[in-house]
């Protein structure tokens, strides 16, 4: 509930089984209303606040309504409210004391190297139960170093906290440096780390590499949108490559990246058997790097599921290499090409692939492809025998209505599965419209 629409302040006598609630624009006014909805509110398990003045004494008595032997809350979100260090300091004594918390969340709320201290120091009791930790773009520059030299302490005797989210911070090569002393010891079981816009280098890949050969627990890395470069991501795969680790899930879009990391990523796909999603969104990859990347995926052991190559100056060349992956990939579910330039030519390339018993490929994604109805045809004969497909993304592109009507004449045969259908509607005409909406009365559960 938002009651910065309603005007009311947090009041005791809410509805009793309410699991979740929004507070905006509160102050400090409300912290003993706010304490007194954990006495008597044995359900709630959410709470969010949106730019709230509590100051020291709300939060004080917020935190004693926390500590309350009633409350169950499970998650608790501050987004742009002022946090003192006394704040945290009270914040501390929660996660000490209340073994029902474990996630807390701080975005866009920026904290002192001395509130964060003190919130570590909670961190780090034996009775604090946390096992997911966000602090996005909540670190000032000037003490972000030290910070990760306290979630480093906390990562060591903390063996709960299995996701950590220091996106959007200035942490530079120093700090991940900092904090991958405490992400290499043993007793961290962190499984989710996001370091994305975090103003990393290659440096911190050397780092992050030591952390990945030890690591028996990290199953996801974000990385997104920093200038990792080739040598970088070289440094990682030496790492997910030699890792004891279970890998899943490896985000490197925006890492200014070249067809030159491709070949290491490959050897990961062949090798690493637990990677299952690859992005590599907005990279220059270019149709060199697809090719090497599609040896990987031609591998007996690769188990990916998940490939986004979302502006990747890929153009129509690169589309035998898929087609031959495909033919032999039968894991691959996920594939997103958008804003590519592959052109009819390269789909009706690709769609041989598509069209073969061995692909399982349930989305695709062309977007702002540069396709045309000429390649309606061959796409219609895709969707009239592939069983698997269940959403199609052609937005973006020059179809025009004799091409999306032979789209919809393979859509209604009984072989297609398809249930998300995205292309442009605003220059159809209306006998194309008519037969879109007779497709929706024979096969209803169909989005457009």
């Amino acid at each position: 509930m938002d009651y910065s629409r309603t005007g009311n302040s947090p009041n005791p006598s809410l509805a009793p089984r309410v699991r979740g609630l929004i507070f905006c624009h509160l102050t400090a006014s409300c912290g003993r209303d706010l304490s007194s909805v954990f006495e008597t509110n044995q359900y709630l398990t959410d709470l969010e606040f949106v730019k709230n003045t509590l100051e020291d004494s709300g939060v004080k008595l917020l935190c004693e309504g926390l500590k309350q032997p009633n409350c169950i809350l499970q998650t608790l979100r501050l987004y742009r409210c002022l946090i003192s260090p006394a704040s945290c300091g009270a914040l501390a004594t929660v996660l000490s004391t209340n073994q029902w918390l474990t996630e807390l969340e701080f975005s866009e709320t920026k904290l002192e190297a001395s509130a964060l201290k003190l919130l570590c120091e909670g961190l780090k009791d034996p009775n604090c139960k946390l096992q997911k930790l966000k602090l996005c773009a909540s670190l000032l520059p000037e003490s972000s170093e030290a910070v990760c030299k306290y979630l480093a302490s906390v990562l060591i005797c903390n063996p709960h906290l299995t996701e950590l989210d220091l996106s959007e911070n200035p942490l530079g090569d120093i700090g991940v440096k900092y904090l991958c002393e405490g992400l290499r010891h043993s007793n961290c079981k962190v499984e989710k780390l996001d370091l994305s816009t975090c103003y990393l280098t290659d440096a911190s890949c050397v780092e992050l590499s030591s952390f990945l050969q030890v690591s028996q627990t990290l199953k996801e890395l974000f990385v997104f949108a920093n200038a990792l470069g080739d040598t970088g991501v070289q440094y990682l795969c030496k790492g997910l490559q030699y890792a004891k680790g279970i890998i899943e899930n490896l985000v490197l879009s925006e890492c200014s990246l070249s067809a030159a990391c491709c070949k290491p990523l490959a050897q990961v796909l062949s090798s690493t058997q637990s990677l299952t999603r690859l992005l590599l969104i907005n990279n220059k990859i270019e149709d060199l790097g697809l090719k090497l990347l599609c040896e990987g995926l031609k591998r007996p052991d690769c188990q990916l599921k998940d490939l986004a190559l979302w502006t990747c100056h890929l153009t129509g060349a690169c589309c035998q290499d898929l087609c031959n992956a495909l033919y032999t990939n039968i894991h691959l579910r996920d594939l997103d090409l958008s804003d590519n330039a592959l052109g009819d030519e390269g789909l009706l390339v690709l769609c041989d692939g598509l069209k073969h018993p061995c692909c399982k490929l349930q989305t695709l994604w062309l977007a702002d492809c540069h396709l045309t109805d000429a390649c309606c045809g061959v796409l219609a004969s895709v969707l009239n025998r592939n069983e698997n497909l269940t959403l199609l993304d052609l937005s973006g592109n020059d179809l025009k209505d004799f091409g999306v009507q032979m789209l919809c004449d393979a859509l209604i045969h009984p072989i297609c599965k398809l249930q998300t259908f995205y292309i442009d509607t605003d220059h159809l005409r209306e006998d194309t419209f008519r037969k879109m909406e007779a497709l929706k009365i024979s096969k209803p559960g169909i989005t457009w």
